[in-house]
């Protein structure tokens, strides 16, 4: 089974996202905040295939902090931003990274994140 570590600050969009997911056959783990996700990252960063964050954590840290440390420590991991605010500029992106936008149907995200983890793997 495809390990993937979801990280959204909103528990209700983790929650949904997190279930179209597993419905899709992903193991997901799911971080609230980037300190929990950084965490998990130091434990386990070799295990996912994937890392899916939205890019505004409303902690002062962004998605983009947490796609580098996952690449530092796994540079294999596939990088889904969620984005709520448009485009972004492309220097604080991982490289090869697919952003997804807010409002977004989680079957659909569940549908782009297995299609971009087959197409790059």
């Amino acid at each position: 089974m495809v390990s993937v570590l979801l990280v959204e600050d909103e528990r209700e969009v983790a929650e949904l996202t997190r279930e179209a997911l597993a419905d899709a056959g992903f193991s997901v783990t799911v971080a609230l905040d980037d300190r929990t996700a950084y965490q998990t990252l130091e434990h386990e960063a070799r295990s996912f295939a994937a890392v899916v964050t939205d890019i505004n954590l409303g902690t002062g840290v962004t998605g983009f902090d947490v796609a580098r440390c996952a690449r530092r420590l796994n540079e294999d991991i596939k990088v889904i931003y969620i984005s709520g605010q448009g485009p972004h500029p492309d220097q604080f992106s991982v490289d090869e990274a697919l952003t997804v936008e807010k409002p977004y149907d989680p079957r659909d995200l569940a549908q782009q994140v297995a299609a971009f983890i087959d197409a790059h793997h």
